[in-house]
């Protein structure tokens, strides 16, 4: 593995809904509402049916900013 896939690792780590509901300060429903307008793009990780996550590129490509 080159040096450069664990950065790009790193830096692309995968935010799940729970954590990303907090990182906005909203809650789940107001969340699953926000995806379903299109306001937040469509989870691109899921672990299972109800664990789902999104890799920071992608949110930061649909314009919610993250630190």
């Amino acid at each position: 593995m080159s040096p450069h896939t664990n950065e790009t690792q790193r830096t692309d780590r995968v935010i799940y809904r729970s954590d990303l509901c907090k990182m906005l300060g909203v809650g789940s429903e107001a969340m699953r509402r926000w995806m379903k307008a299109g306001k937040v793009p469509p989870p691109d990780v899921a672990i299972s049916r109800r664990t789902v996550g999104w890799r920071l590129s992608t949110l930061q490509a649909a314009g919610i900013g993250l630190v």
